[in-house]
């Protein structure tokens, strides 16, 4: 007999509030390893609070306040909990990459220091950090840059190293493409279907794109207003919306049922 293991990350039935107020109620999925489950939801329809429960980063005042989480197998309740995944076990990447990045030190010093707490040497750390460089198509020479002399976009790119450098088992991406154009969105959603690919990365992302969503997706969860309104297989629930506002996102997108696209354009 076959011993099953565990999903990576479930959540069941989860309910996140600011005081009595529920910002998003009773959520439940589950990811397995080399999962891609996109978020999508319109602004202020909880993704970002939903990813921020999954990584045990809610702010201050936010809490979950039922339901149940796992990592592994493993109950995430306490602060605590989530201490020994950080890095390898879960990464983030935030909405707002330069906030992640110290402004004082090079984005070069920043990966090294990662990198070397990780036991990966300096020769492979330089192979590496260009070969992820290129990946994402920032210039040769930006990782000698400090965050704040990059564009917006360079930063929302840089923001993947650090996933590409040192993948994670799961990694936790905050509308990791909002800031690029459309060119450097596939190169990005390409970087991603790569950590996926050559290190079976379990990815959450959040976004409002669905075009972008189903260009990545193995499964969708829509969200709106906090409620769950469609979850399931991308295939299908794109082809066959089993709610009313889901169609309405793909209509709105230009994206027929009928002809869903495989390719960001």
């Amino acid at each position: 007999m076959t011993e099953t293991r565990p999903s990576l990350l479930t959540l069941e039935e989860i309910t996140i509030a600011i005081g009595d107020r529920p910002l998003v109620e009773n959520v439940r999925f589950s990811l397995q390893q080399g999962e891609i489950l996109v978020i999508v939801g319109e602004s202020g329809s909880g993704k970002t609070t939903l990813l921020k429960a999954c990584a045990g980063m809610l702010p201050g005042g936010i809490h979950v306040i039922h339901g149940n989480m796992a990592f592994a197998g493993r109950p995430l309740r306490q602060q605590g909990d989530w201490l020994p995944l950080r890095g390898r076990g879960i990464s983030y990447v935030f909405q707002d990459s330069l906030s992640s990045f110290c402004p004082v030190r090079t984005l070069y010093e920043q990966l090294w220091d990662a990198a070397r707490v990780a036991g990966m040497g300096r020769s492979e750390f330089a192979a590496t950090a260009a070969d992820r460089t290129a990946v994402l198509d920032l210039p040769a020479g930006s990782l000698s840059s400090y965050p704040q002399e990059l564009s917006g976009g360079m930063v929302q790119r840089a923001g993947l190293l650090f996933p590409l450098l040192l993948p994670p088992q799961l990694l936790l991406a905050d509308e990791p493409t909002s800031a690029v154009d459309s060119v450097t969105q596939k190169k990005m959603a390409d970087a991603l279907l790569r950590l996926r690919r050559y290190h079976q990365t379990a990815i959450v992302l959040v976004t409002h794109d669905i075009r972008l969503a189903a260009y990545l997706a193995d499964t969708l969860l829509i969200l709106r207003q906090g409620q769950v309104e469609d979850y399931g297989p991308a295939g299908r629930l794109l082809a066959h919306p089993g709610a009313a506002y889901t169609e309405r996102l793909l209509t709105l997108a230009g994206m027929r049922k009928e002809s869903v696209p495989c390719s960001l354009r």
